[in-house]
């Protein structure tokens, strides 16, 4: 048979039978293996993406077989489909021509050198050999196999061979592809072969790469040590000195603290060693030292605050909260967390006007921390026993002012308008009930309000024009707490007069992304990763990407949704869509949002399936969606800690009891179908069970239907609202929350923008 390399390009423009690449390449992303399967069962592989496609389902679907994926592996790279895989056919590669190298060619290259050496089939030389063989470039396919080579070159003793690899490689590629490991193994290889100087420089080099293992750091002072001798790093400069602590033991440090005070005033060179040394200090207590080596490189301190902020949280760790206290004032920065780790000391030490006052300052900065939003009502409103105290009102206010008006922001707004209405302050109630969809547009707790003071909502007229200006579209909004069916005279009608503040900008320019990543080399290539589901490739030349270009988080946040727009990657587009609405504070209220945001942060992926098992079970779209998105996020290979799975989370044991009752014998948690049939199945029984209300069906979903009976009989009395502000599982108070409000932004979705 003709070599298929060529004959994929051929069949590429000619073949309408067969799937194209992308969608063979975005069956894989999403591990639709039946679709796979199905495609396959009357199809011969002919193309490059397909053979690669059947790699991929005979390495991760439940009906893959291990040796077909092996003879598909060895088929690929030799060029022609191989009957029988054996040691012959894999010692041919190194002989043979080789092709263009292709984004999959590369990912199957370095699979099948994973399988040859788990079978032993080459030599130590010839696995060198095989690997030599591919073309080095700013790739992380390149990086891992320049790294296999190397280790494979050190352990022959093959010193000299190093220093010719790494000095083959353009300089221009050095700084992507050689890792710490890689690094170390030059500098050793140096140092073998007589350059001592080079190898030191090597070695310090590899020292300051951020993020550099222990182990490959401890490996380096083993070395140094045996070749300059016993104690000698102990000898070095404050800033080399530092570098090395991670490998220093715990006793030789506390002597070394002792011998060199100098370390604690020096200017250091290195930031690496500068983290070490202050990590270090904060953790064995030494603040007097760590206050002197921060005093020595503000330029340090002023370059990262988070830096300061982590130093702090270790010292509220080890319960010394006035030593964190010290810290954070001394050296104040920008981080948010600065008035987090305040806050939380000043609660530890009772200090009531303190805690509060940071904890607010906290939040105005980063309000989306809801385990601190609780805790901002456990201060302002204690409900212990039947009728709840409230802090005065100049606290809400505070607050009120500080936080900025977002969803998150709906449960202090709600316990507000409580308080006003249980202290009697009736005039200033009915006031704020004519604004606050204004202090938390798309909250959950928008509806929550409108339902519990109807009556008083009702007392004024809604008005007439709401279009006229944002202030009559606000109180138009809260009237009807945007609910489409109470909403008419806003149905269909632009509202971008009142969107937030650069929303539209934001919109536009993720919409101008997809033409930048394919007009970047690098970013392209990360994209052809991400489109055949190597996210973390693709992830690794992104943030190299990021950190070469020394770009902000909000520009690696457009990257990454411009990727999953150009891949159909909705988690990636819907993820980071949502991290860039969260650093520019805008509301991710579908209502007030432009579509080209909106669409991205409620999106439909799967609506095949969606719509035909909730249709089978009889169930709304809407509700999967609005589950979905809050269990996964639309991933669909995601994984909780808990171990739950797939696109609906189902955990495995559920997993196999659904499976069982509907008769399905093999299948994946992680295929869409199979998660989307069983976690529609398992909600339907839910909502059945609890009266069709999602909201009741949320809590059964995360907490289990048994918790759920139980908190019912022991908080349950009648209201829900109440019901959920005393539920004693937050995780649970939060889900049913996120859910609810994903339910009515699909819904809104569907009726304002027929979307």
């Amino acid at each position: 048979m003709r070599h298929f390399w060529l004959a994929s390009r051929i069949l590429l423009f000619f073949t309408t039978s067969l799937l194209a690449e992308t969608d063979l390449q975005y069956l894989i992303k999403s591990h639709q293996w039946g679709e796979i399967e199905s495609h396959f069962r009357n199809t011969t592989p002919s193309r490059e993406s397909e053979v690669y496609t059947l790699i991929e389902f005979h390495e991760k679907s439940p009906n893959g077989d291990k040796e077909k994926r092996f003879r598909y592996l060895l088929s690929l790279i030799r060029g022609v489909f191989v009957t029988d895989a054996n040691e012959e056919e894999v010692r041919k590669i190194l002989t043979q021509t080789m092709p263009f190298q292709t984004t999959l060619f590369k990912l199957s290259y370095w699979k099948l050198y994973n399988e040859i050496t788990a079978k032993n089939f080459l030599t130590p030389m010839e696995r060198i050999q095989f690997l030599n063989r591919l073309n080095m470039e700013e790739d992380p396919i390149c990086r891992k196999v320049l790294d296999e080579q190397i280790r494979l070159l050190a352990s022959n003793n093959q010193w000299k061979e190093i220093t010719e690899k790494v000095q083959s490689i353009q300089d221009s590629h050095k700084r992507y592809l050689l890792t710490g490991d890689s690094l170390y193994r030059y500098g050793k290889a140096k140092l073998i072969l007589g350059d001592e100087k080079g190898a030191t420089d090597e070695w310090l080099g590899c020292l300051q790469k951020e993020g550099l293992q222990e182990q490959t750091i401890q490996m380096i002072a083993s070395d140094w040590s045996k070749y300059k001798g016993s104690g000698s790093i102990l000898q070095l400069s404050p800033s080399e000195l530092t570098l090395f602590l991670p490998a220093i033991n715990s006793n030789d440090k506390e002597a070394l603290f002792r011998s060199r005070p100098e370390l604690f005033s020096s200017r250091l060179n290195y930031y690496e060693g500068f983290k070490h040394l202050t990590s270090v200090l904060t953790k064995v207590g030494k603040t007097n030292e760590l206050f002197r080596v921060l005093r020595s490189n503000k330029s340090f301190v002023d370059m990262d605050s988070s830096w300061i902020v982590s130093l702090a949280d270790t010292l509220y760790q080890l319960n010394k909260f006035q030593q964190a206290i010290e810290l954070l004032k001394t050296f104040p920065g920008k981080d948010a967390g600065y008035y987090r780790v305040l806050a939380a000391c000043y609660d530890r030490l009772g200090e009531k006007e303190l805690y509060f006052e940071n904890l607010i300052l906290y939040l105005g900065k980063y309000p989306f921390n809801l385990f601190y939003q609780d805790r901002l009502i456990e201060y302002l409103v204690d409900r212990k026993g039947e009728k709840s105290q409230y802090a005065p009102l100049t606290k809400f206010e505070r607050a009120l002012a500080e936080i900025p008006n977002l969803p998150v922001k709906g449960r202090l707004v709600y316990w507000y308008l409580r308080s006003l209405k249980e202290n009697g302050e009736t005039e200033r109630f009915k006031k704020e009930l004519k604004r606050y969809y204004a202090l938390c547009p798309g909250s959950y707790y928008t509806r929550v309000i409108r339902e519990e003071f109807l009556s008083t909502i009702k007392e004024s007229n809604k008005p007439e024009n709401p279009t006229y200006n944002k202030e009559y579209l606000f109180e138009y909004l809260s009237y009807t707490a945007g609910i489409p069916e109470e909403s008419g005279a806003l149905i269909g009608r632009n509202l971008g007069f009142v969107y937030p503040k650069d929303s539209y900008e934001l919109g536009n320019k993720l919409g101008g992304m997809s033409s930048r990543i394919q007009g970047h080399k690098l970013l392209n290539l990360a994209k052809e990763y991400f489109r055949v589901g190597e996210d973390s490739l693709g992830l690794h030349l992104v943030n190299f990407h990021v950190k070469r270009e020394n770009l902000s988080e909000d520009e690696k946040d457009e990257i990454l949704v411009g990727i999953g727009d150009l891949t159909r990657n909705t988690y990636y587009s819907a993820f980071h869509t949502r991290s860039l609405l969260k650093r520019y504070l805008i509301p991710d209220d579908p209502i007030l949002l432009p579509t080209s945001l909106s669409v991205r942060m409620y999106p439909r992926p799967h609506q095949n399936l969606v719509s035909k098992y909730a249709n089978e079970n009889g169930i709304s779209e809407d509700n999967v969606y609005a589950l979905m998105r809050q269990e996964s996020f639309f991933k669909e290979t995601a994984t909780s800690r808990s171990n739950a799975r797939g696109l609906m989370q189902i955990m495995p044991a559920t997993g196999r009891e659904l499976a069982q009752r509907m008769g399905i014998s093999t299948y994946s948690l992680y295929e869409p179908e199979t998660s989307i049939r069983l976690g529609t199945k398992f909600l339907a029984y839910l909502l059945k069970s609890n009266g069709n209300e999602l909201k009741w069906a949320s809590i059964a979903y995360n907490g289990g239907p048994g918790n759920l009976r139980k908190w019912k009989k022991s908080v349950y009395s009648g209201d829900f609202n109440h019901f959920l502000e005393d539920l004693p599982y937050k995780e649970s108070r939060d889900y049913c929350r996120i859910v609810v409000s994903n339910y009515y932004a699909y819904d809104i979705m569907k009726k304002y923008h027929k979307l």
